[in-house]
C-alpha cells in the first residue's frame, strides 16, 4: 500500500516529547520497514504547526500530552489545521479515554505505548491512510453538486462555518453573494432541459473564473448559487462584480443560443461583527430579492 500520492516513502510526522520513545518510533519506521516510511520528529504543538506549514505529510502519529498542550485540545488544534491528513493517536494507558474521544472526533486509530509492536504500528498507519482516503472520497461525493462540480448545499453548510471561524479569528471582513440564474424556466421551455443544464454549468464556470479558489462557491439548489468570500473588503465588491459582468459578457459572445443573465445580492460583514451563517445567508438572500425587484421595475418601465 502506497501513500496518497502513490509513492514511497510515506511521510510520517511523529509528535512525541518523550525522547526515548520517539527514538524507538523513529527506529521502527526508518529501519525496520526498509525505507517504506520517512519519520520526522517534533516535540511540541507549536513545532507541529510550524512543520505542517513547511511540509506535507501522509499521516500523523500523535501523543496528546505535550509540553505546550494537553489532552483533547492537542488533537483538535492539529485536525483543525490539517483535516485532510489522517491522525493516529499514540497514548499511555492512563490516556486511553482521551484517545477514544479523539477517535470519536476523527482520529483514525489509537495505539497504547505499552502494547505497541512493529507490525501493529505499520498496519495502523497504512490502514489509517487508506480509511481516511476512502472517507474523503465518499465525503467529496456527498458534498459535490453532480451537475456543476461545485459544492452542493450540504458541502457549503459543512465548509462555510470553518471559513467563518478563520475570518473571525483573523478579524477579516466577509462578503456573501447570493446569485441566481435569470429565466432558467424560459431556457428549459425554449431549448430543452439539456440546454438548461448546460446553462447551469456555464454559470458554475463563470463563478469559478470570478471568485478566488479560497472562496466557498456552491450551487444550493435549482438556479441558486452562493459564495462566501473571506478577507474581502467592502471595496472588493466593485472589483468582484466587474469581473462577474466581464465573464458573463465573454460567455454571451461565445455563440451559445441563449444568454446568461444573473441576479445577485451581496451582504457585507465587518471584522467586529459575529454573524451566524444563517444570518449571513438571510441578509444576502434579501439583497438578492431587492436586486431582482429593482431589475423588474426597470424592465417594466414607466
Amino acid at each position: 500500500m502506497l501513500n496518497q500520492s502513490g509513492k514511497y516513502p510515506i511521510e510520517v510526522l511523529v509528535v512525541e516529547d518523550d525522547p526515548e520513545f520517539a527514538s524507538m518510533l523513529e527506529a521502527i519506521l526508518s529501519e525496520a520497514t526498509s525505507g517504506q516510511f520517512n519519520p520526522v520528529l517534533v516535540e511540541t504543538l507549536e513545532g507541529t504547526l510550524i512543520r505542517l506549514q513547511k511540509q506535507d505529510f501522509d499521516v500523523i502519529l500523535l501523543d496528546l500530552f505535550l509540553p505546550d498542550c494537553q489532552g483533547q485540545q492537542t488533537f483538535r488544534k492539529i485536525i483543525e489545521v490539517v483535516p485532510e491528513v489522517p491522525i493516529v493517536v499514540v497514548t499511555g494507558m492512563d490516556d486511553k479515554s482521551q484517545a477514544i474521544q479523539s477517535v470519536r472526533e476523527g482520529a483514525q486509530d489509537y495505539l497504547v505505548k505499552g502494547d505497541l509492536d512493529v507490525n501493529q504500528l505499520i498496519r495502523s498507519l497504512l490502514y489509517a491512510i487508506e480509511r481516511h482516503r476512502s472517507r474523503r472520497v465518499l465525503q467529496d461525493l456527498s458534498f459535490s453538486d453532480e451537475l456543476t462540480g461545485l459544492l452542493n448545499r450540504r458541502g457549503f453548510l459543512s465548509l462555510a462555518p470553518k471559513h467563518l471561524k478563520i475570518a473571525q479569528r483573523a478579524n477579516w471582513e466577509l462578503l456573501v453573494f447570493f446569485i441566481d440564474l435569470d429565466e432558467l424556466k424560459k431556457i428549459n421551455d425554449n431549448f430543452g432541459h439539456p440546454e438548461g443544464d448546460q446553462a447551469l454549468r456555464a454559470v458554475a464556470n463563470i463563478l469559478r473564473e470570478t471568485f478566488r479558489t479560497s472562496d466557498v462557491v456552491a450551487r444550493i439548489g435549482g438556479d441558486e448559487f452562493i459564495v462566501l468570500a473571506i478577507n474581502a473588503s467592502d471595496a472588493s465588491i466593485e472589483n468582484i462584480t466587474a469581473r462577474l459582468h466581464e465573464n458573463m459578457d465573454q460567455h454571451n459572445h461565445s455563440g451559445d443560443r441563449f444568454r446568461i443573465s444573473l441576479s445577485y445580492g451581496v451582504a457585507r460583514f465587518g471584522p467586529q461583527e459575529q454573524p451566524s451563517l444563517e444570518e449571513m445567508i438571510i441578509q444576502a438572500d434579501q439583497a438578492l430579492y431587492d436586486n431582482k425587484r429593482r431589475k423588474h421595475e426597470t424592465n417594466q418601465g414607466p
